[in-house]
Formats: structure tokens, sequence, C-alpha cells
């Protein structure tokens, strides 16, 4: 058994104090790390390999001044429909940022599985994000 599986979040206190302890800390959508382990991503449009794993950060950039929970709903709910494909789940991990991505995400090698994402803490994510964001209001949708 990984890591990944013997640790689950149930709420998004638990992955504050988290990403509090730890530091860098990236959240993923997909099969899990076992299927992921020694892979890189690949960009679908360009169909290139990607030389890391295509991670979204759950650690704020240093000028979000809003609580780390709504930085957490936020990171959380921006790719929150992967979830719903078929064997795919969200995990995090930390490892080694070796660049960016198309969408400008960082790519991680020497990944280490963190634990995994309950459907309680994604439902949860979804109500903060739903309370204190303007959510999903694209720089289009504002005038």
């Amino acid at each position: 058994m990984t890591n990944e599986t013997e640790t689950t979040f149930d709420n998004l206190k638990a992955l504050e104090r988290l990403v509090n302890e730890q530091g860098q800390v990236f959240l993923r959508y997909s099969r899990g790390y076992e299927a992921d382990a020694g892979s890189g991503s690949r960009d679908t449009e360009s169909g290139l390999t990607l030389p890391g794993l295509s991670v979204n950060p759950l650690t704020p950039e240093p000028w979000w001044t809003r609580p780390l929970t709504d930085w957490l709903a936020r990171q959380i709910c921006q790719y929150k429909h992967l979830d719903e494909k078929e064997d795919r789940h969200a995990w995090v991990l930390t490892g080694r940022c070796v660049g960016r991505g198309p969408d400008c995400e960082p790519l991680l090698t020497e990944v280490r599985p963190l634990g995994v994402l309950s459907s309680k803490l994604l439902a949860e994510a979804e109500r903060v994000y739903e309370e204190r964001f303007n959510a999903r209001q694209g720089p289009e949708d504002q005038e």
C-alpha cells in the first residue's frame, strides 16, 4: 500500500495543516500515484510528452492575502471535473518542480504522494468556493 492510500484528508482544516507543515504541496487528479509513477504528463493539444507530472499548487503564492482555506477551495475546484472521470481521484503530493506546462502549471518529478482527498473534502471545497468567490467567472466575464 502506498502513502497515497494510507492518508485520506476529510476536511480543509486537515489539508491546511499539511500545507503549513509540508511547504510545497500540489494536487493532481489522475488514476493515482502507482499509475503515474515513472511517467510524465502529455500535452493533449501538441501530443508532446511533458518532463514531469502536471499538477496544481496547493501552497499559495506570496501575493495571496486571503485565508489559506480560500486558496485551497479555489485550487481544488479548478479541475474538480476531472474527479468525475472514471478511475480518477484527487491526490496530494510533493516533488521537484522541473518546469511549467503549456498552461503554466508546475511539472513535478521525484514525486512523493502525501494522501488522497475524500469526497467529503471535495464537497466542502465546492461549498466554500461557491460561497466566497465569484465562482467560474473568467476574465471575459468582467466588464
